[in-house]
């Protein structure tokens, strides 16, 4: 995993502000690529930054994720970034279904409301702290005989201050401003805090539901992986957190036949040598060049002066707010000013900045390029018809599930046709998805009718596709069938003459109409009980392949 993998989360994820993305993604790294170790804390956390930092340090403290991610750099990737986007959605949601929204538009509507508003109605806005707040929270009770004192009178004060207004302009403030303004801050304060609360904990019971479905998913992939593996070094492309939970049978099913194919030996080698088709050579291309690197990274720079991430209480004079430097403009509450900044209590700014230190070091390196071997795709149809019961069958399934790891370990395109009077088609190459289709083939009972026309017909048509256009078409059936259809036979002669090879595979003990196996280009028959088969069949596709 590297930080470029997760830039669109940090440039646009919506969440908390840039610098703060980038360090939450350089936690999960640090996490995974150096467990154990200390990173540089953030220079200005917040209180939503611990929130989400300690989220995500409960999703990812599982042991059994932590190693199936450990060994698998795809899938941490993929399983980071779902975090990640899990977490940006859960933490829009809660803040839009934050009771407390009434409450915060409530402040802001007393926070900009006129003094001479005020003097008449301080009363109502005393009442509902009350009702909200213990004394022990707010003290109401001091701020209400400040009013009292000053609005009692309420015609002489507003004609007092429409004097002070003319005398001294209207930005003129009447030292009682200075009181609301504290007892607003305080009430922000706690209800700043009480939101908080909430967002915690409904951010702890999303963890929770979130974390579960995250654990089963990865069980369940680490069986896939046990199955699969080691056929198979991509696994990534086999997650997908919002698909769900594979059904329970899914697995029993994979087991059982990889149980099977372990003590079928003679199939095993089939796939093998069915995998060998149309191989192209490695070829190694030698390339000597320069390349110049120049490596920049972000550091946090204390003091810098960036993005206000937040307000806190402190005793830091230089970053402190108007609303709190503006108490020492009377007597009246320059004391309370000096208890706050005693206490370390008086609201300031949290900055946090971040500064683009430029490496001065180029790396100049030579390299070989050896281009990666190329497989050719292959197209397979099995017959799934009533005479195919019992070993035929048996053998069918099995060599399917060994062609489904080989086509997970190459990332071969391979597609599969099952047919009887209709038919079904699995894409092999893209298991992710084809999984649970292939499930249902496996437990599919055999039975029905024989009808080879619509299956050529389908092979056919994928020969026209750009990623089959080379491939060889192989038939696994007892060839117990009526005769294909005139137009589909004059297609096959069509394409045999551009290079396709069509290969059936009749299984031993089967009646088979010579009239459709003579179409054929090869014509094996296969008996598990018969070494010199396997031997033969190995010869043909030696042969085969040296003439592609």
């Amino acid at each position: 995993m590297k930080e470029d993998d997760f830039k669109q989360f940090i440039e646009f994820g919506a969440l908390l502000d840039k610098g703060t993305r980038r360090y939450l993604v350089r936690y999960l790294l640090h996490r995974f690529n150096h467990p154990g170790g200390e990173l540089e804390a953030l220079a200005a956390p917040s209180a939503e930054f611990d929130l989400l930092k300690e989220t995500l340090d409960r999703v990812f403290s599982h042991e059994t994720t932590l190693q199936v991610l450990g060994q698998h750099d795809a899938l941490a990737t993929q399983v980071v970034q779902d975090t990640l986007q899990w977490m940006r959605k859960t933490h829009q949601r809660v803040k839009t279904e934050n009771p407390y929204q009434e409450e915060f538009r409530r402040l802001g509507s007393w926070q900009e409301r006129p003094l001479r508003i005020f003097a008449e109605t301080w009363y109502h806005l005393t009442q509902f702290l009350k009702e909200n707040y213990t004394r022990e929270e707010l003290d109401v009770l001091f701020y209400q005989e400040r009013f009292d004192d000053t609005f009692r009178d309420r015609k002489a004060f507003l004609q007092r201050l429409d004097a002070a207004y003319r005398e001294h302009g209207m930005d003129w403030q009447h030292p009682i401003e200075r009181i609301i303004q504290d007892l607003l801050t305080q009430w922000e304060a706690l209800l700043i805090a009480r939101s908080l609360r909430y967002e915690m904990e409904r951010m702890e019971e999303e963890r929770e539901e979130f974390s579960q479905l995250l654990y089963q998913k990865v069980e369940e992939f680490q069986k896939l992986l046990d199955l699969i593996a080691p056929f198979t070094l991509d696994v990534g492309r086999f997650w997908d957190l919002d698909k769900g939970l594979w059904k329970k049978h899914t697995f029993n099913v994979l087991e059982r036949y990889a149980e099977i194919l372990q003590n079928e030996h003679g199939i095993r080698q089939l796939a093998q040598l069915l995998g060998r088709w149309r191989d192209a050579e490695t070829e190694l291309d030698e390339q000597l060049y320069a390349r110049a690197i120049s490596k920049s990274e972000w550091k946090t720079v204390p003091g810098l002066r960036g993005e206000i991430s937040g307000v806190h209480e402190s005793d830091d004079l230089p970053n402190v707010l108007p609303t709190e430097a503006a108490l020492l403009g009377t007597p009246v509450t320059e004391t309370l000013f000096f208890k706050k900044y005693l206490e370390k209590r008086l609201l300031t700014f949290q900055y946090q900045g971040e500064q683009a230190v430029k490496g001065r070091d180029m790396l100049y390196e030579q390299q070989a390029q050896q281009k990666a071997q190329e497989r050719g795709p292959f197209i397979i149809c099995i017959d799934t018809s009533g005479s195919m019961e019992g070993t035929p069958e048996h053998i069918a399934k099995v060599l399917c599930f060994a062609v489904l790891k080989m086509a997970a370990r190459e990332r071969r395109h391979a597609y599969l046709i099952s047919f009887s009077v209709g038919l079904h088609t699995i894409n092999l190459m893209e298991l992710e998805t084809s999984m649970d289709k292939i499930v249902d083939f496996l437990n599919r009972r055999f039975d029905g009718g024989t009808d080879i026309s619509p299956a050529m017909h389908e092979a056919l048509r994928m020969l026209d596709d750009k990623d089959y256009e080379d491939a060889d078409v192989l038939m696994v059936s007892d060839f117990v069938m009526y005769d294909i259809r005139e137009d589909i036979v004059r297609q096959m002669h069509k394409k045999q003459k551009t290079g396709t090879r069509f290969h059936s595979l009749t299984l031993a003990g089967a009646k088979t109409n010579p009239e459709i196996v003579d179409l054929f280009d090869n014509y094996w028959v296969y008996d598990p009980d018969n070494r010199e088969v396997v031997r033969q069949l190995a010869s043909d596709l030696r042969s085969i392949s040296r003439v592609s």
